[in-house]
């Protein structure tokens, strides 16, 4: 009688959570795309988490990636997409694909936007060579992101997987450089900017809460916080930062490169957050990134009318 109540017990809190599970549309604000120079080094990797043990399935080339991945935002409601070199993507799937440009001049850039080929600025990964936001070098693109009134991406931690400094050659790699801090001076110099970071700023969920308070033009994405962290550690800094009054300044990332089954764990992990009401979740899966990209209420109403939840 025991196991049976246990039993009966466990479905009812299995059903209750699939009850409260968002399923309107969706927007990814990290993805990235890859051609065969740019992921070799990645193709080809099936990944264990060391921290949860997930164990994840990696595309053999970029073909793969390309229809796995978008294979998987049409079947999960996701209807637009920040993609990096988004450009790679954009003829499969126009609608969906927001082309983020990255690793080229900030003249480069401007030529693409002019081109009609530029949507947004990054991620931007000086982190992984060792350099910080206020770095001179970095300044041009920042200043561009203002001029042109597109969104730029930040990227600090994670650097990489558990332990990457040490065997995925990520020798500039310094936890001293992951602060969120550093991009204070940043913020104050362009108050315009449509700004935001990757990963939510994790670990620094103290400062995190400062900087949002401070610069309301400030935004973050989940990234690989959303699947990479053990499930407890990911709501403690989500409901951090929700907690504090920002849950209209979270939107929903995944960092998806190799893995395209990391997006679906992302979208469970958001979801299963007990302490997040529906109204916030659509706001970090849909609303924050609609109202900061920008979408108009036509194409709001579409996504809404097609996939309501």
């Amino acid at each position: 009688m025991r196991k049976l109540v246990l039993g009966a017990m466990c479905w009812s809190l299995w059903m209750n959570a699939l009850a409260q599970a968002y399923k309107g549309p969706i927007i990814d604000m990290h993805i990235h795309a890859y051609n065969q120079e740019a992921g070799a080094s990645m193709f080809g990797i099936d990944y264990r988490n060391p921290l949860t043990d997930d164990e994840f399935k990696g595309v053999r080339g970029p073909e793969q990636q390309k229809k796995e991945t978008l294979k998987i935002l049409e079947q999960n409601n996701v209807v637009k997409a920040m993609i990096s070199d988004g450009k790679l993507w954009r003829t499969e799937d126009p609608n969906r694909v927001i082309i983020s440009g990255r690793n080229v001049s900030a003249d480069s850039l401007r030529k693409r936007h002019q081109q009609g080929k530029l949507d947004a600025i990054g991620e931007i990964v000086s982190f992984y060579g060792g350099m910080t936001a206020d770095d001179p070098l970095l300044a041009p693109y920042f200043d561009l992101a203002e001029e042109l009134n597109i969104p730029i991406g930040y990227h600090m931690l994670p650097g990489g997987p558990p332990g990457g400094i040490y065997y995925m050659g990520l020798k500039d790699v310094r936890v001293a450089n992951a602060n969120p801090l550093q991009i204070e001076e940043v913020l104050i110099r362009h108050p315009q900017m449509k700004i935001y970071l990757a990963h939510g700023g994790w670990p620094y969920l103290e400062d995190m809460k400062a900087l949002m308070y401070a610069h309301p033009h400030l935004y973050v994405e989940l990234g690989a916080i959303s699947w990479i962290l053990p499930r407890a550690e990911f709501h403690n800094y989500l409901k951090g930062l929700t907690d504090a009054g920002f849950g209209k300044r979270i939107m929903f990332g995944t960092d998806q490169m190799v893995w395209p089954s990391t997006i679906e764990k992302a979208i469970e992990g958001v979801n299963r957050a007990e302490f997040l009401t529906m109204e916030q979740k659509e706001d970090i899966f849909y609303n924050n990134a609609a109202n900061f990209l920008g979408l108009n209420e036509e194409e709001i109403t579409k996504h809404k009318n097609s996939y309501k939840h």
